[in-house]
């Protein structure tokens, strides 16, 4: 486990850590919170009534509670850290009980209650988030898309805005930049035109004293055209940055819909970048079997390059399918073979794709197995409302469309109708090619 011990000063009972011929990593008074790594015990705690009642103090209930979390008694361990928080501890007992909560909770798959708990120990007890997001006794945490909300509340993370403008900025470097210099030039046209047109007035009018008025109407047209040429380059700027930040909104809207990998398992679509190059086809379910029996033939190639299909109902059948089932019933066709639908077995050589091909180090928490080659949805009207928006957003009309998405998250490409698969082969990249690490950089 990795967990937060209180100093050695006040350590009350080592002997687990004896056990384990191990010694403790402690939160040090003087250096703040570290992170203890520990390998959990063979035995059951024995943790008890009369253990909670023997934890008299924030100390011993941290301690206690330490023990039977190590031991596998994750509920005792969990009343022994919540005991300690009313318990008056002081600031480094008040962190180690807040964060042991949280993995006590993380462990139980409790996550609101983890994801509050963390919020207590790094906003209130001042514990530094890198310790939280180093902890692999927290991997499973980081994995929900509850993590990720939490992040924009925590100390020392950022929000969605936040990220959005850098990733806006890291996409265009010197847009910013071009933003303030120019405006600042187009301020000056614009205070210097203010001024020539009272001279311009004063011209007009004439008497001792005016201004010359070929001289006024020359500096006019000079001001005034300065000040059009720069107000339409800030405009086209401001105007690219704001596009650029809607499609960044989207992309991270797209990044926290989830993804079922079984067993309760649900994970933000976030998990799979810098792993997977996601492409997600949305319409009826005999479209979503024809665009899924087109890629087999090179669905190896696919995999090698990352790719990983999203399928997205949209409806249940299409008025194209129901046209080509009459005309096979009345023409006397031979019946189609029966297609794969959503993740039935390939045939023949197909059987032998490998569902997860050479990829670079995985990301947090996920393996081989999770990167398969059909991702399946979970909460399909999330999904199919960003796809609404997309669509709105590409002036997509179509029933059926596609969305490919690069490792960093970016979408890549949008169409309507099946996704061209061959052409993703020409232009995509192996994971392992040198192309990858230059193609899918973040902000691209």
């Amino acid at each position: 486990m990795a967990a937060l011990t209180l100093s050695p000063t006040l350590a009350r009972r080592p002997r687990p850590f004896v056990a384990l011929q191990r010694r403790p990593l402690c939160l040090s008074r003087a250096s703040g919170p570290q992170c203890a790594s520990r390998s959990r015990l063979s035995c059951r705690a024995t943790s008890s009534p009369q253990q909670n009642v023997a934890a008299s103090t924030a100390k011993q209930a941290v301690e206690l509670g330490l023990e039977a979390f190590e031991a596998g008694d994750t509920d005792a361990a969990l009343t022994l850290f919540q005991k300690a928080l009313s318990l008056q501890p002081d600031a480094d007992e008040a962190r180690a009980a807040a964060y042991n909560s949280a993995c006590a909770h993380t462990r139980l798959r409790q996550w609101e209650p983890a994801v509050e708990a963390i919020k207590l120990a790094v906003n209130t007890h001042g514990l530094k988030l890198s310790v939280a997001l180093n902890d692999a006794d927290l991997e499973p945490l980081r994995e929900r898309r509850e993590w990720l909300a939490a992040l924009a509340e925590l100390r020392g993370g950022i929000n969605e805005q936040q990220l959005v403008q850098l990733r806006s900025e890291a996409k265009a470097p010197f847009r910013l930049t071009r933003i303030i210099f120019v405006g600042g030039l187009a301020v000056g046209a614009a205070l210097g035109l203010f001024i020539i047109t009272a001279r311009l007035l004063a011209a007009v009018q004439g008497g001792e004293g005016a201004p010359d008025l070929q001289e006024t109407l020359q500096n006019f047209g000079i001001n005034a055209a300065a000040l059009a040429v720069l107000s339409f380059f800030v405009l086209r700027d401001v105007s690219s940055q704001n596009k650029d930040q809607q499609v960044i909104t989207r992309e991270e809207a797209l990044g926290k819909l989830q993804i079922s990998l079984g067993s309760d398992r649900v994970i933000p679509l976030a998990a799979f970048r810098g792993t997977t190059r996601p492409v997600i086809i949305a319409g009826s379910r005999g479209q979503i079997s024809r665009a899924l029996a087109a890629a087999e033939p090179c669905r190896e190639a696919l995999r090698e390059r990352g790719i990983s299909v999203v399928p997205i109902q949209l409806s249940a059948e299409d008025v194209g399918e129901k046209l080509r089932q009459l005309k096979a019933e009345f023409g006397g066709a031979a019946a189609a073979p029966a297609s794969k639908g959503f993740g039935g077995a390939a045939s023949g050589s197909s059987k032998a794709a490998p569902e997860a091909a050479a990829v670079p180090a995985a990301a947090s928490g996920l393996t081989s197995k999770d990167r398969r080659w059909q991702l399946k949805p979970h909460n399909d009207a999330e999904w199919q409302q960003w796809l609404l928006e997309q669509k709105q957003a590409s002036g997509i009309n179509a029933d059926t469309i596609y969305v490919q998405v690069q490792l960093d998250g970016t979408v890549r490409a949008s169409g309507a109708g099946m996704p061209p698969w061959t052409q993703f082969l020409d232009d995509i990249p192996e994971l392992g090619d040198i192309r990858t690490k230059v193609t899918d950089g973040i902000g691209r």
